[in-house]
């Protein structure tokens, strides 16, 4: 009877243990946490930028032949544009910018027709650009290539021996063309930091020295001149907008 007893008591144990096993648990289960949303570039954004310019002048003038003049100086103004995301990686966009543009340079010379001397200086202080933007999202970083139009200012300033109240100078407005490249990153939810390399090349331009209230020697009166300028730059800049109005897709 004691063993009877024994084997019916571990029988009922077991099989309440396995019965309680099948009932729904009462422990709360673990709160549902949502996977964080995809960074979205969609949106207008401002901004402003400063770094180095350098490039260089290549001059044809009558008497000199062929020279050039390299170029050098700061940059600084602000920027604005939208960019629109295709999908969850690709984003286009357009961009005009407006600034100073410290570009400088100087020669000294001599004519192969008289050989009198020349001193020359070459200088820009603005510059403006449309562009056009491509770039590979990945979540707050976005590379891109950037491309559109140039315009500019170019003023040349001659001074020699027969010019007695000199410089004379001629400045004109320039247009061109430019390409770059670079990487924004957004570090908060409406701040991004930008990184940005950009090539300006401008087309040939004529001045005629004849004409300038301070008269030049002979062999100084005909030139033209073509610039191309290369720019290093660093931005900051506001995008307006929800960072979040794109979900990521699981």
């Amino acid at each position: 009877m004691r063993k009877i007893f024994l084997s019916a008591a571990a029988f009922t144990t077991l099989t309440g243990a396995a019965f309680a096993a099948d009932l729904p648990s009462t422990k709360a289960a673990p709160p549902f946490v949502p996977p964080p949303p995809a960074f979205s570039w969609t949106g207008f954004y401002l901004g402003v930028y400063g770094g180095g310019t350098f490039g260089n002048s290549t001059v044809t003038a009558t008497g000199f032949g062929h020279y050039s003049q390299s170029l050098g100086g700061g940059t600084a103004g602000g920027l604005g544009g939208y960019n629109y995301m295709v999908n969850q990686n690709f984003v286009l966009g357009v961009e005009g910018e407006f600034g100073y543009q410290g570009n400088r340079g100087a020669g000294n010379f001599v004519s192969f027709s008289n050989g009198f001397p020349l001193s020359q200086t070459v200088n820009a202080d603005y510059i403006g650009r449309i562009r056009g933007r491509l770039g590979l999202a990945l979540n707050n970083a976005l590379f891109y290539i950037a491309g559109g139009g140039s315009f500019s200012d170019e003023k040349i300033a001659l001074n020699q021996p027969t010019i007695p109240n000199g410089p004379a100078s001629i400045s004109k407005g320039i247009a061109g063309w430019n390409i770059g490249a670079g990487v924004d990153y957004a570090f908060m939810p409406n701040l991004v930091a930008r990184l940005e390399y950009i090539y300006d090349g401008y087309g040939s331009t004529s001045y005629n020295f004849a004409n300038t209230a301070v008269p030049v020697g002979p062999g100084f009166v005909n030139r033209s001149a073509s610039v191309s300028d290369s720019t290093v730059r660093a931005a900051l800049i506001y995008k307006f907008g929800a960072p979040e109005s794109v979900v990521a897709k699981y």
